[in-house]
């Protein structure tokens, strides 16, 4: 019985010691906590990511601000106490890890990433070590930019398209008027890039088949367009395939034969999904020029399954297009 005791304390130690390699952030529902990450954030894997709220810095001109992450618990959640596992990649390739866990009062509330805290140089490089690691190591990995899609006009597939980064001197543009009026284009992008993991304003506001909805997360309104942040999220164990997504203004007559349904083409989309595996989810925006409906129309969604039937329609009222939110500074 004494070797017993003892095998399990060892292994309780054992433990011990590999939950303390691993960083514990604390995260609440009344304060932000700040992540300062050592390259420009690319993307996340959160355990329970409808709990633990990401969101990140708009409206900045430091170049500081793509490798800053906020993290906050939704308020709205019933929980007194959880916790939860979080990776996040940066642009680099690095990847760490961390447990997130739900304080009344986080003892720190600002946290600064370091490369000595990596957790993946396996993936990274089988030769050197951390403190030899350099940019070149990486030129192999795709900047988050390349991975942007607008979708083609009148197809049903999307093209890739590479939007490059707009500079003077050598450095980056702000998300300022400035470049608004240089490059209308990349200004809607980086807006889109701020703010596509906002938290959702609008209450219940989706479309489902069995397991699959289609979310209507939040409207925005900025300079002349119209910004729709949707959610795809996927409860069923078969992947998701898009085939298309579209757009339309309809009439809302009921039981009328006159209701008519024109294409509404989007200015830009951002991150539109090709495929949503089985039990995840996908943030995408998709922005407009400046519209308006009237009481009888509203803006339809479309959402078309490739090789399946599981195809969703989200009609959008005119009180939610005609009274849209502003953007946070």
């Amino acid at each position: 019985m004494k070797i017993k005791a003892v095998l399990t304390i060892i292994g309780l130690l054992g433990s011990l010691s590999v939950m303390a390699k691993m960083d514990t952030i604390p995260v609440s529902r009344n304060y932000k906590t700040i992540l300062v990450l050592p390259a420009p954030y690319d993307f996340s894997i959160n355990g329970k990511g409808l709990n633990f709220l990401e969101s990140f810095p708009t409206k900045s001109a430091s170049a500081t601000s793509e490798r800053i992450v906020l993290l906050i618990y939704n308020d709205v959640a019933p929980d007194t106490s959880d916790f939860t596992n979080y990776t996040i990649y940066t642009r680099d390739g690095r990847a760490y890890d961390f447990i997130l866990q739900l304080v009344d009062i986080p003892a720190k509330k600002r946290w600064t990433i370091t490369t000595d805290m990596v957790d993946n140089l396996e993936e990274l490089s089988h030769k050197k070590s951390a403190t030899e690691l350099d940019e070149s190591d990486f030129a192999s990995y795709p900047d988050i930019k390349e991975k942007e899609t607008i979708a083609a006009t009148e197809t049903v597939t999307e093209t890739l398209e590479v939007i490059p980064e707009k500079e003077i001197d050598g450095e980056p543009l702000p998300l300022t008027q400035e470049l608004y009026v240089l490059d209308r284009m990349e200004y809607i992008r980086r807006r889109c890039y701020y703010n596509q993991f906002n938290k959702g304003k609008i209450i219940r506001y989706f479309s489902k088949y069995d397991d699959v909805f289609l979310w209507l997360e939040n409207v925005y309104y900025e300079n002349n367009e119209i910004y729709l942040q949707f959610r795809l999220e996927n409860k069923e164990h078969i992947d998701y395939d898009v085939n298309f997504i579209r757009f339309s203004i309809a009439t809302n007559y009921k039981n009328s034969s006159s209701n008519v349904k024109t294409e509404h083409k989007p200015l830009f989309r951002y991150k539109v999904p090709k495929k949503v595996e089985g039990n995840s989810e996908n943030y995408f925006m998709v922005v407009f020029d400046k519209f308006t409906l009237d009481r009888r129309k509203s803006l339809v969604v479309d959402l078309d399954e490739e090789k399946g039937n599981r195809n969703l329609s989200l009609d959008i009222d005119q009180l939610v297009i005609n009274n849209p939110s502003g953007f946070k500074l």
